[in-house]
């Protein structure tokens, strides 16, 4: 049964630890092994990528290859988020209860993973047969921006082929979102200088912290400001810019700070380019003795919703789910935008329980097995 099979697939796969070395794990390698062996137990040939880290890992990338026609990438990633605290059993053990699996990595990107084993396994079994040329990749290093994933094979040229992609990397409950467009990622790293002093003699120092504080609520209104428009594809519908974590400036109540140090988070609509928000935060930040740093920054992107695998995709779900889908934009980023850069049409798409980076993250079993079946329909058409 197809159950049975997915619940020791997934028992395994959990059992690996694939938590990202960014979150403090070993990486994929180990899941990548098992999958390997997987696949060509099931007879397919495969081709891997290893990349070592700086932190001296190898960073496993599996690529499966079949068939002719056009070229339809289909991209799952590997490696998981940290278990993070209260879960109630091991998030490294496989707990299925009432229709549910529960375990660090079911949904993020189980989803992807297993979906993509089923559709392989159908073709080995003779119960389907694709019109496409796959191309299936099980992608490393997703969690901490594909370095190398697929932003490495994309510096290889692996995705000399084109084509088009579906990224089962995103999902609704329901299976209606079909996700097109995802908003550009800046984070920024603001530092404010001043002049460290006693507390009792502020009058002698620059007050570091105070500065800050008074530059992060001006941007934060002056940017809202500036960048105001709208765009009813995304939830929230405008950019959005917040200060995030703050690093300590002193270790004294009483010690006036010469430096403070606040981190942002934006996401900005595709309306506007991403040098014009970074050229006036560094306008503004000068007007505080403050220097930025681009700690992170990914241009947005969109597909164009008239697109053949955007069709395709949402004649797979009417079909197979018998509901009508809605094509969205995220403001989180999926490696949908990396190809789209490389002029990939490329859209996120699976049915999931939502629960992804949560403790206690859960995945319903029939999930699984639904997102499969409209992914291996869009290969028939």
């Amino acid at each position: 049964m197809e159950r049975d099979w997915i619940l020791s697939v997934l028992s395994d796969l959990i059992g690996i630890r694939a938590v990202n070395p960014l979150a403090g794990g070993n990486g994929e390698k180990e899941r990548a092994d098992y999958i390997e062996g997987l696949l060509e137990k099931m007879g397919f040939h495969v081709k891997r990528f290893d990349v070592k880290d700086e932190k001296g890992f190898i960073r496993s990338n599996i690529l499966v290859d079949y068939g002719d026609g056009e070229p339809l990438w289909m991209v799952a990633h590997l490696d998981t988020v940290s278990a993070g605290e209260g879960w109630t059993s091991d998030p490294f053990k496989l707990r299925v209860e009432n229709g549910k699996v529960f375990g660090r990595g079911v949904s993020d990107n189980g989803i992807g993973i297993v979906s993509l084993l089923l559709i392989l396994k159908w073709i080995s079994e003779g119960k389907l047969s694709p019109k496409k040329r796959l191309l299936l990749l099980f992608a490393a290093d997703e969690e901490a921006g594909s370095r190398y994933g697929v932003k490495y094979l994309a510096e290889k040229g692996v995705f000399k082929e084109r084509g088009s992609a579906i990224i089962p990397d995103f999902g609704s409950k329901s299976g209606e979102l079909i996700e097109i467009a995802e908003k550009g990622i800046v984070w920024l790293k603001v530092v404010t200088k001043g002049k460290q002093g006693h507390a009792s003699m502020p009058h002698k120092a620059d007050n570091a912290h105070l500065k800050s504080a008074r530059l992060m609520l001006k941007l934060y209104d002056a940017l809202h400001m500036k960048f105001y428009r709208i765009n009813y594809l995304f939830d929230p519908p405008y950019s959005t810019f917040e200060p995030t974590k703050k690093d300590r400036n002193v270790d004294s109540i009483n010690i006036i700070p010469g430096v403070d140090t606040v981190y942002w988070d934006c996401r900005i609509l595709p309306e506007y380019r991403i040098e014009d928000v970074l050229e006036f935060f560094r306008g503004m930040a000068k007007r505080y003795d403050a220097d930025i740093e681009v700690i992170m920054c990914e241009e947005p992107s969109m597909t164009n919703p008239s697109e053949k695998i955007v069709v395709d995709l949402k004649k797979a779900v009417k079909t197979e789910l018998n509901i009508e889908p809605k094509v969205i934009g995220i403001g989180g980023g999926t490696v949908a935008g990396i190809l789209r850069k490389l002029g990939i049409p490329a859209v996120a798409w699976s049915i999931c329980s939502e629960t992804e980076h949560k403790a206690n993250e859960y995945e319903l079993i029939e999930n699984y097995i639904k997102t499969a079946r409209v992914l291996a329909r869009v290969t028939t058409f």
